[in-house]
């Protein structure tokens, strides 16, 4: 079986350029995919803010949500991640498209391979600032007083709590969070044959004994994901 796991797309609701340039590109990787993969696992982080309401949906996000449900009719599985970008998920994507939902972890056994799939952010170093975020904009109380407001407001006091995605020529890999996630995979490895994390951006790949730790990278930088079958395990770039 075929499968692919990416992450950490940042697809935004109000796009400079760069935006609009990188979910182009984002639909297009998507897309070639239709009919040819078996599983699409979705490591978090593939919306840059996610905010769902009873009755509406972000418009900007119309396009990437049409080739989910393409890719869902073609018999792809798909499994989305939530990461701490996007984890104000409702039913929409469930009950609409067909997409698995999955808190922060994902494991199970494919291809013979028993694989650890999470977005990453839990598993860090020094970033107690963002550990306290998370625990406040996660709480259900806060998430049903967004609900309440008007979308326009809602999602412009949800942009003041997302980190700003920057452009390319900028990003830096933040050590902490990469130096976190590598110790994290290294621990797991004597329980799972394929550890994979998102989150730092800067796509990975390393051995630990029978284990492989994999990093999918991102869409902002590097255009990378992990490609899973019987016989490879391996870092792609969409090019």
């Amino acid at each position: 079986m075929k499968y692919i796991i990416a992450s950490d797309f940042h697809i935004k609701y109000i796009e400079a350029p760069f935006d609009i340039e990188r979910r182009e590109r984002v639909e297009m990787f998507l897309r070639s995919f239709i009919g040819k993969i078996d599983g699409l696992i979705l490591a978090g982080d593939i919306f840059d803010l996610w905010i769902e309401w009873d009755r509406v949906i972000i418009k900007n996000y119309f396009g990437l949500l049409r080739i989910f449900a393409d890719l869902k009719e073609s018999g792809c599985r798909l499994v989305f991640l939530q990461g701490n970008h996007d984890f104000w998920l409702s039913n929409f994507l469930k009950d609409t498209i067909g997409v698995e939902i999955y808190e922060s972890i994902f494991t199970e056994t494919i291809n013979g391979k028993k694989i650890f799939v999470s977005h990453g952010d839990k598993h860090t170093n020094n970033d107690m600032r963002y550990k306290i975020i998370h625990t406040l904009i996660r709480n259900k109380l806060i998430k049903l007083i967004f609900k309440q407001i008007h979308p326009d407001i809602s999602l412009w006091l949800g942009s003041k709590l997302s980190r700003t995605t920057v452009k390319a020529g900028s990003w830096q890999v933040n050590k902490d969070t990469e130096n976190g996630l590598i110790a994290t995979a290294e621990k797991l490895s004597s329980e799972y044959d394929l550890v994979v994390f998102g989150h730092s951006h800067n796509p990975l790949k390393i051995t630990n004994g029978n284990s492989i730790y994999i990093n999918s990278g991102d869409w902002i930088k590097h255009n990378s994901y992990c490609f899973f079958s019987e016989d490879k395990i391996e870092i792609r770039y969409w090019t």
